[in-house]
């Protein structure tokens, strides 16, 4: 069954010392997640303010290094939902660099390279087919060929641009009345998933509503949804294969394209 609980300011303050309780580590929280049954790890997630759950996350992203994963992410741009994309992503937190390379979907074949300590306001880019005739460009991040079939740049790409961005997100909702969580279970794929609704209807807010299911096992988010109001799908993220990666030197080197 559902649950459903507000989040304020208010109520933040009375689960400070709940959230002292939270691993603090992420070895803690490997350990905590081997030696946890699935309701004990039900109970964690339902009863540990998202703020705590997020910073979980953060600090699961950083203890990978370069990591990679697989991502399937389908957007509504402009009014338009379109067709779902499959992206093998590999990701360097600091300095800040991600390779996009596109496997499934309308751009298969597709190569994007953003390296902050390269070129910070720019990124290159290999298309497929006949797009790849002049060879790799070199575009602005906030080029709008770059949010053609997206509502994000590169530079906000990987985990932990998301963590944080959703960081920032809960933690506006608690300045605005609070945020309303509603705890949805366990999904096919063993994540617990829980409802956002944002304050004010979600003025402000990239969504009003956003679905968290939460890979314990990796400590990090498994699939973001966002909606409106009305139920339209915004934007769906499903991350999965989430592991340290090998780094070639060639990887997140924009002149390798």
């Amino acid at each position: 069954m559902h649950t459903r609980h507000l989040l304020t300011l208010s109520t933040l303050a009375a689960v400070a010392a709940f959230a002292r309780e939270v691993p603090a580590t992420e070895a803690e929280r490997q350990k905590f997640v081997a030696g946890s049954n699935k309701a004990q790890l039900e109970a964690f997630v339902q009863e540990t303010p998202p703020e705590a759950l997020l910073a979980m996350s953060s600090r699961a992203v950083k203890a990978f290094g370069i990591y990679s994963y697989t991502m399937v992410k389908q957007e509504r741009v402009r009014g338009t939902l379109l067709d779902a994309q499959v992206v093998h992503v590999t990701t360097r937190e600091m300095p800040f660099a991600v390779r996009l390379d596109f496997v499934g979907g309308p751009a298969t074949g597709r190569v994007v390279i953003y390296n902050s300590s390269v070129r910070a306001s720019e990124f290159r880019v290999r298309e497929p087919g006949f797009l790849g005739f002049a060879g790799p460009m070199w575009l602005p991040v906030d080029s709008p060929l770059s949010k053609s079939d997206s509502n994000y740049t590169i530079d906000g790409a990987g985990l932990g641009k998301l963590v944080k961005k959703l960081q920032g997100e809960v933690a506006l909702a608690a300045t605005l009345g609070g945020l309303t969580i509603t705890n949805e279970g366990w999904n096919a794929e063993g994540q617990y998933c829980q409802l956002y609704e944002m304050p004010r209807g979600g003025k402000g807010f990239d969504a009003p509503k956003s679905r968290i299911c939460l890979d314990l096992q990796a400590g990090v988010p498994g699939r973001v949804e966002s909606f409106l109001l009305t139920g339209e799908l915004v934007g769906r993220f499903v991350f999965s294969e989430l592991k340290a990666s090998a780094l070639t030197p060639r990887s997140l080197d924009p002149a390798g394209l």
